[in-house]
């Protein structure tokens, strides 16, 4: 039996989804996962046991031409991307992003099963003979239930998991890849015998996102006893220079990875750190997928549905404020808004307790 699995990006969307393709593979071992998903994520998907071939495909590069209604070219792409998946003969294909696209991702699978999210935009619906209904839950169980579909289209009975192990994720870090951040780690900072803490800066929300000074004032104040791994990407490299310009200047003990690292070099550095900070980004989760003690700061997403869920953490948001989960991306309330509230003494204080240590 071949299953096409689909979600496409991005970086928590696809390690949600990783416990819904366990849950396949270990009811159905015999079954073969193709996973298609954007190739700058793929390295997520690399050495994970329940994948049994993983298949690139451009996604962004089509949604590139569908939002200037290159139109041709959006025939060509999709005609060759059915070409190339009509030789695995696809039994099953699941879609747990529930899109226009991952919509026609099915259809060029060429599967007569086609399993998917209930309630889904774009007309995705219109590509999926089979639907799960329950939208409130938590996205992972969201994306649970889209699996569990196939026992009933199969009509086979299927094996009790307890209800935390099926929903832990799965990002797989090598011996060599953990042994190369460890070495890398114990090169980086003079004091070696501090708490490690890993600070993920900025999100891909600028309304998800701490204020600089908040982070700023979290260093300054745990500068004394811990040292940092400043996490992001290449705009997170620009837009927190001054930060970074600061912790130099005080020669504060953090170690600079903005921009710097591959999906699998963050993610074993991740596994290095004692705690880990971040709002709802993708190394957030990362960083729970690794079972590494978090701090997840939410404001316009709904930790119920997109937080932790399983492991050691702390959900910290501004309960002030009466619009949380407004999911708006410009927030109108200006430099008052969720994220601001949110106050780096209390950061500090659960990040105290999770390592253990008192005040």
């Amino acid at each position: 039996m071949n299953i096409l699995f689909v979600r496409l990006s991005y970086i928590g969307d696809i390690l949600h989804a990783t416990a819904a393709a366990r849950w396949i593979k270990q009811q159905y071992p015999d079954a073969k996962l193709h996973w298609i998903v954007t190739p700058s994520m793929a390295e997520l998907l690399e050495h994970n046991p329940y994948v049994d071939h993983i298949i690139p495909w451009e996604r962004d590069e089509y949604e590139a031409h569908s939002k200037k209604l290159h139109l041709r070219t959006m025939w060509n792409m999709w005609w060759d991307l059915r070409k190339r998946l009509k030789p695995y003969h696809f039994d099953i294909a699941v879609d747990v992003q529930g899109r226009l696209i991952t919509g026609l991702v099915l259809l060029a699978s060429g599967a007569p099963i086609r399993l998917g999210l209930g309630g889904t935009k774009e007309l995705n619906w219109l590509f999926t003979n089979y639907k799960s209904k329950d939208r409130s839950k938590h996205v992972i169980e969201q994306y649970l239930d889209v699996a569990k579909l196939l026992s009933g289209v199969l009509n086979t009975e299927t094996t009790s998991v307890e209800t935390e192990e099926m929903t832990l994720m799965d990002l797989i870090i090598t011996a060599d890849e953990q042994q190369r951040a460890k070495s890398e780690v114990e090169t980086a900072f003079v004091e070696k015998d501090r708490p490690l803490i890993g600070l993920v800066l900025g999100s891909s929300w600028q309304t998800k996102s701490w204020p600089h000074e908040k982070w700023q004032q979290l260093i300054d104040s745990l500068s004394y006893r811990s040292n940092f791994i400043c996490f992001g990407g290449p705009k997170e490299s620009q837009e927190f220079e001054d930060l970074m310009q600061h912790v130099e200047k005080e020669n504060l003990p953090v170690y600079n990875k903005l921009g710097k690292t591959t999906l699998r070099e963050m993610a074993a550095l991740l596994g290095e750190c004692e705690v880990v900070v971040a709002c709802d980004t993708g190394a957030l989760h990362m960083a729970v997928a690794l079972q590494r003690p978090v701090i997840a700061l939410f404001g316009p997403t709904n930790p119920a549905e997109w937080g932790p869920l399983t492991g050691t953490y702390k959900v910290l948001q501004n309960h002030d404020m009466e619009c949380l989960g407004c999911r708006k991306r410009k927030c109108p309330k200006g430099k008052a808004y969720c994220m601001s509230g949110i106050d780096p003494v209390m950061v500090k204080e659960h990040i105290i307790e999770l390592l253990g240590v008192k005040n």
